[in-house]
C-alpha cells in the first residue's frame, strides 16, 4: 500500500434511511482509479446512521450489502481497500460514552468480512475530535481492536490519535500491543490555505485568495512536521505509518497552489516511507469532476515525479 484515494461523498453521508441506499459508487470510478495508478482506496462509511439502536445496533442489511459490493469490485481490480467507521459524530466527541455502539459496529463488520483477503484493511474510526480526551480514546481504540481480533486475528488495522486524527495528536497516541497495526493521521496545514471557502469550517468559510507558493520555508515546515511526529512515531513503535487524508478544497484556492502543495505533501511522505490516501476522488477536493473530467494538475502532482 503506497498511493491511494478516498471515495468521499458516498457511504459516509446522510441519506434517508427509510429508503434503500441510493448513492452507490459509480461504475466509472473503478477502472479510472486503477488506470491512474492508485494501489488502494479508502472507503469512508457512516455505519452509525444505519444501525437499529433498539436491536443491539444491528446494521441495516441493504446498506452493508452495498458496502460489500463496492469492496468486492475494488478488490477484484487488485486494489487494497481501507474500510473505516466515518462520521460517527457522537463517538468522535465522546468515544467512551459511545463505546458500546462502536464495538457493536465493529463486531458485525469484522464478522462480515472475516474471510476476506489481507488486501482489506480496517480503520477503527475517523477523526476523534479535540473534545475526546486522549486517554479515553486510547482505551476505547484498544478495546475496539480486541473486538476486531476475535474474528480477524491478523488483519491490518489502522489506529489514529485525537484532534481529528491530527499529526500532533500522534504524540499522545498509545497503540495497542499488536504486530498488525498501522498508524494513520490527517494533514491539512495550513488550514487557511487548504480550507478557504469551506462552509463547514466557519473560521475559513469567507477566506479566499490564500496561495501556497512552495517556498523553501513552506516546504521545510511540511517536511519537519511530518518527520518529527509521524515518521518519529513509526520509528518509536516500529509501525508503518499512513497519511489517511490530505487535500485542498477547490472553491477559492488557485490550481497552481493546490498542485504545488499536493506534490510537496506527497513527496514528503514518500521520502519518509509513509503511504498516503488523497482526499478525495471527485468532490470539492477532487482529482476529477463529478461527471468524470480529470483535473490533470492534481493527478500529475499525485502520480508523476517532478
Amino acid at each position: 500500500m503506497k498511493r491511494g484515494i478516498n471515495i468521499g461523498d458516498h457511504f459516509e453521508n446522510v441519506y434517508d434511511t427509510a429508503k434503500p441506499f441510493a448513492n452507490p459508487v459509480q461504475d466509472w470510478y473503478y477502472d479510472t482509479i486503477k488506470a491512474l495508478g492508485f494501489d488502494h482506496v479508502r472507503l469512508p462509511v457512516k455505519w452509525s446512521l444505519w444501525t437499529d439502536d433498539q436491536n443491539g445496533y444491528a446494521i441495516n442489511e441493504t446498506f452493508i450489502n452495498e458496502v460489500e459490493k463496492t469492496v468486492d469490485r475494488f478488490l477484484k481490480l487488485g486494489l487494497e481497500v481501507v474500510l473505516n467507521v466515518h462520521h460517527f459524530r457522537e463517538a468522535m466527541d465522546d468515544p467512551k460514552g459511545n463505546a458500546p455502539k462502536l464495538y457493536a459496529i465493529w463486531e458485525q463488520v469484522a464478522k462480515r468480512f472475516c474471510s476476506y483477503p489481507d488486501a482489506l484493511i480496517f480503520e477503527v474510526m475517523n477523526e476523534p475530535t479535540w473534545r475526546a480526551p486522549a486517554n479515553d480514546w486510547n482505551a476505547v481504540q484498544q478495546a475496539a481492536v480486541q473486538v476486531i481480533r476475535k474474528t480477524n486475528p491478523t488483519r491490518r488495522v489502522m489506529t489514529c490519535g485525537v484532534d481529528y486524527s491530527g499529526l500532533f495528536a500522534l504524540d499522545d497516541l498509545i497503540p495497542p500491543d499488536d504486530p498488525n497495526l498501522i498508524a494513520t493521521f490527517h494533514y491539512y496545514f495550513p488550514l487557511e490555505f487548504t480550507h478557504q471557502g469551506a462552509a463547514w469550517s466557519p473560521s475559513y468559510a469567507d477566506m479566499k485568495g490564500v496561495k501556497w507558493m512552495g517556498t523553501q520555508k513552506e516546504r521545510e515546515d511540511v517536511y519537519r512536521g511530518i518527520k518529527e511526529h509521524a515518521a518519529a512515531f513509526g520509528q518509536k513503535y516500529h509501525m508503518p505509518v499512513n497519511l489517511g487524508e490530505f487535500g485542498v478544497y477547490g472553491k477559492f484556492a488557485d490550481m497552481e497552489s493546490r498542485a504545488r502543495w499536493t506534490r510537496c505533501v506527497r513527496e514528503t511522505c514518500e521520502s519518509l516511507g509513509i503511504s498516503w490516501s488523497y482526499w478525495e476522488f471527485n468532490r470539492g477536493f477532487g482529482i476529477c469532476t463529478a461527471n468524470g473530467d480529470k483535473i490533470w494538475p492534481l493527478i500529475d502532482a499525485l502520480t508523476k515525479d517532478a
